[in-house]
């Protein structure tokens, strides 16, 4: 993850607003594009550990069904449950999906209300393009951490301390969080590790694959969410493999 000046000549800015890629920075509202990488200019991000994070956002959401129908995520809920259907449907309603390819909103079809497993939503997002959503896709390639080489990086595991000391690096005034419930998920990090603890080996590999960069640029380790603290070790035939479909899907 060296970017030398040569690679930096081909990178496209403007292709990261529109694949949606960075989503917090609008390259077209700025006068000269450059800027960001000024020496003038302070770039700040803030990241959580890969695993809590993808855990997280599959409780708020796949596993909340709060979401509207036929939005984004419900349809990606829906659509586990279809690929994994032996798992949550009898045959009859399995035969439902055989009989109407297209399914009119006004039908209630039978996955509505299930709630696919953790496992199933992982293997599901990781064998489709949706693997590039900003809510997991790794931190490295989302925020382009290696190229954009941020004057300061926080973390959500101590995120109160480290927002007091971007407070001071600023020259602001310190803020007590203290009281404050932003940084409240209703979740404990036992709960996360233990939503790991029925995957195989083979969906750890995947995940210690996608998020490698993450783990060493942030000092985080996969390992730090495993319930019996053991060593996953991956075989090299499988990083090959998940390395050719990952570029199939032209994601790395």
């Amino acid at each position: 993850m060296d970017f030398n000046k040569e690679n930096a000549t081909y990178f496209d800015i403007w292709s990261v607003y529109q694949r949606k890629s960075f989503p917090l920075i609008r390259p077209q509202t700025l006068s000269n594009v450059s800027l960001l990488f000024s020496s003038n200019v302070t770039r700040v991000i803030f990241v959580r550990h890969p695993l809590e994070r993808l855990a997280s956002a599959y409780i708020d959401k796949i596993a909340s069904l709060t979401n509207e129908r036929f939005l984004l995520y419900d349809s990606i809920r829906r659509a586990i449950c279809r690929r994994y259907s032996s798992f949550y449907l009898t045959h009859a309603q399995r035969k439902f999906y055989r009989i109407h390819r297209q399914i009119p909103k006004k039908i209630e079809e039978p996955c509505h209300n299930v709630v696919p497993k953790f496992e199933h939503f992982i293997d599901y997002i990781m064998s489709n393009s949706i693997i590039n959503d900003v809510h997991w896709y790794p931190y490295s390639k989302l925020c382009y951490a290696c190229l954009f080489k941020y004057n300061f990086i926080g973390k959500y595991e101590t995120i109160e301390e480290d927002l007091g000391r971007l407070l001071t690096y600023l020259g602001l005034e310190p803020k007590d969080w203290n009281n404050v419930n932003y940084f409240r998920t209703g979740k404990t990090r036992e709960h996360y590790k233990s939503m790991y603890s029925n995957l195989n080996n083979q969906l750890l590999c995947t995940l210690k694959y996608l998020y490698k960069d993450d783990f060493k640029l942030f000092d985080y380790r996969l390992e730090d969410y495993l319930t019996d603290k053991k060593t996953i070790a991956c075989s090299p035939v499988h990083k090959r493999q998940l390395r050719k479909s990952l570029e199939r899907l032209k994601l790395f």
